[in-house]
């Protein structure tokens, strides 16, 4: 798929990987959907504020779809960066005083990883920390997921039936993550964050943050590239 789309990109002109108008990896218009103010989200299911640094679109989406299913890897930066940001945000909500930070990226079907050689989430969390090397991120790839339908076009309590239970742990990644006795971590104590793409109602990071639980592992927010409006509110924008 990787040759493919190289010698494919030979002879045909790239497209704007978010509205397919013009001949760049990303036009202006589209670049700076990824550019917004951070917002923070109360989501309708799970504890944690999201925060993002866009509103859900239709441009977004397919951009996210572009780079994770079409390779569309010359976008990967812009996306990097804007989770980043998002990522930063996140932290300052949570009056994070420095040091390390762990990201539990949103889990995958086996399938997907399959075809897509991996965690789109967790390429876009590890280039994020090499882009900006300061935030000392660190990218925990532990959550799995079983098959389940996707979210695209579920409602809210739909969006939650379905995510439900669907998560576990990858002990190949951290066998020593669970003792065994009382689900203690022997991992060191740090801030923790989930990301993802995107977030409406928060099903999918609520069931990523009951299965950290269940190891003592709490994360204080979550980060994404954009957010839908299935939240109860959002918390009033601020800039990073």
């Amino acid at each position: 798929m990787g040759l493919l789309t190289e010698f494919g990109e030979l002879f045909l002109p790239r497209r704007c990987a978010g509205c397919g108008r013009e001949d760049v990896s990303l036009c202006t218009a589209c670049l700076n959907l990824l550019g917004g103010i951070p917002r923070a989200m109360e989501p309708r299911y799970g504890q944690i504020p999201v925060v993002g640094v866009s509103e859900y679109s239709s441009q977004i989406s397919h951009m996210v779809v572009s780079f994770k299913d079409n390779g569309r890897r010359d976008i990967l930066d812009p996306l990097a960066l804007a989770l980043a940001r998002s990522v930063t945000a996140a932290l300052e909500l949570a009056q994070h005083p420095g040091g390390r930070v762990r990201l539990f990226p949103a889990p995958s079907s086996p399938r997907a990883r399959r075809r897509r050689g991996g965690s789109h989430t967790a390429v876009l969390a590890r280039r994020a920390g090499e882009l900006v090397p300061e935030l000392s991120l660190e990218v925990v790839d532990v959550l799995l997921t079983r098959r389940h339908h996707d979210q695209v076009g579920l409602g809210a309590h739909a969006r939650e039936r379905n995510v439900a239970k669907s998560q576990y742990l990858n002990p190949a990644i951290l066998p020593s993550m669970v003792s065994g006795v009382g689900g203690e971590t022997a991992l060191e104590s740090g801030i923790d964050l989930l990301v993802d793409d995107f977030a409406t109602t928060g099903a999918t990071l609520a069931e990523s943050a009951r299965v950290l639980a269940s190891v003592q592992i709490r994360p204080v927010a979550g980060a994404v590239l954009g957010l839908g409006r299935g939240g109860t509110r959002f918390v009033s924008p601020f800039t990073v």
